[in-house]
């Protein structure tokens, strides 16, 4: 039954998102400024218990644990890396077998393995981008499970899907604009509020001969981060309901959020990004900021890593994107940076769940953020090593207003393919106008919707 029901899904199978967006605290898809923490010697006394606990019962399992993955930014991986050998340093007796996947195809492999009863152990992932998994009992809910109480709220939220938990976040990200402080300071130049502020921005740095922003629109990964960027913030939060929407036979005309969106990017991608980027990846991109190439990058919170590795010393800062005129109602995309699911009914379920409950202690995750630059998905952990551009973009989000589009509802299944190639060809085709673009996706999500 399991293999036919996976053959069904692989025949129509779901692309991963470009990148999610969550963080709101409420049962809404939007938070205001909140500076509150939870008190840390509290989680950390809990933690400590709760980690003599773990440890004293390590010796007694043994097996295999099989993981899989398709993480590619060095300082991730590094942070991967380092999880692994300390979960093997407290579970000697589990032998740890760590699997990357390009993820081009990541989705349609995950089905695949299902189908033929070979499905990893620990899936690193969305559940919001599984649901059809999920729906057929594949993915294990772990609301019973005690190390749930360290995620934060808004990553509980982020990971819920029918009223139960289908994944673990270690950490969370938010789509903004990471600048070169060097730059902006010789060049007299002071972080913009307003979208006329950011052109002018753009503007003064072209003057200089720099070019504003690097971007690399040969990987998913890149016009996704731009484009989540410019448009999930404040013109998402016109209309929170419209991928539903969209998806039951509305039209992409009757939200201006989205034209509005591709107005920006087509004049920040034709005017202010470098000339090659349609020919490079992000990789590139990251490279070419860090740098000094350019004087500023679009991008999710995840890139930092990367380019925090090409250039240790550069003085970098991050800032909300500003898509509207009125710096108040100037909204920061927050999410997960994805998760880690247990496959339902896995025969190593007990080294799995050992897995994700060592992954969540405070100590643990602390050292995985400082290592990946990334902010704590979990409530109370501090991490003092992080770089002051993701220092600055935790100060933006504890005092500004959030977006959480993927709580409320994500395109799914043929719909997100529709969407996915929709975005590369507005990226890849400067010719292509925002009214093809609507009258593509209506016509893609017609033929999806039958």
């Amino acid at each position: 039954m399991k293999r036919k029901v996976i053959s069904l899904l692989l025949s129509a199978a779901m692309m991963l998102s470009l990148l999610t967006g969550c963080g709101s605290s409420t049962s809404t898809a939007t938070s205001e400024p909140a500076a509150e923490a939870a008190s840390e010697n509290t989680a950390a006394a809990e933690t400590t218990a709760e980690t003599k606990e773990a440890s004293a019962a390590s010796s007694d399992i043994s097996g295999e644990l099989n993981i899989i993955h398709y993480l590619t930014e060095t300082a991730k991986l590094a942070a991967l890396d380092g999880l692994v050998e300390g979960f093997k340093e407290e579970y000697p007796n589990i032998t740890v077998n760590v699997e990357a996947m390009a993820m081009d195809n990541y989705s349609d492999v995950i089905k695949l393995r299902f189908s033929t009863d070979e499905a990893p152990d620990v899936i690193f992932g969305q559940p919001k981008s599984y649901t059809d998994l999920i729906d057929n009992g594949l993915i294990k809910d772990l609301s019973g499970e005690d190390f749930i109480s360290r995620l934060s709220e808004s990553s509980t939220n982020c990971v819920t899907y029918n009223n139960g938990i289908y994944g673990v976040a270690l950490d969370q990200m938010a789509n903004v604009v990471f600048y070169n402080k060097d730059i902006f300071e010789e060049q007299g130049l002071s972080v913009p509020t307003t979208y006329s502020e950011f052109i002018e921005t753009c503007e003064a740095l072209k003057s200089a001969g720099i070019t504003p922003c690097a971007a690399g629109y040969q990987d998913d990964i890149a016009y996704g981060a731009n484009w989540y960027t410019i448009y999930y913030g404040s013109k998402w939060n016109q209309a929170q309901n419209n991928a539903q929407e969209l998806m039951d036979g509305a039209s992409l005309a009757d939200y201006p959020g989205y034209s509005e969106a591709l107005d920006q990017w087509r004049e920040i991608m034709l005017n202010y990004q470098n000339s090659d980027c349609k020919t490079i990846d992000t990789a590139r991109a990251e490279q070419m900021f860090a740098n000094g190439e350019t004087g500023m990058i679009i991008i999710g919170t995840w890139g930092l890593g990367a380019i925090m590795d090409y250039n240790p010393d550069g003085n970098y800062g991050g800032f909300t994107y500003p898509s509207e005129e009125n710096a108040d109602e100037c909204y920061v995309p927050v999410s997960i940076d994805d998760s880690w699911m247990i496959s339902e009914g896995s025969p190593n379920e007990e080294a799995a769940l050992a897995f994700l409950e060592y992954a969540t202690r405070a100590e643990v995750n602390s050292v995985w953020c400082g290592t990946a630059s990334q902010l704590s998905a979990l409530e109370g952990v501090e991490c003092d090593t992080l770089p002051q551009a993701a220092q600055d973009i935790a100060n933006e989000i504890a005092t500004k207003k959030t977006t959480a589009w993927s709580s409320v509802s994500n395109f799914t299944g043929q719909f997100s393919t529709v969407y996915t190639n929709s975005l590369r060809d507005f990226a890849m085709d400067d010719e292509m106008t925002k009214e093809e673009f609507i009258a593509e996706m209506d016509e893609g999500f017609a033929a999806a919707g039958k």
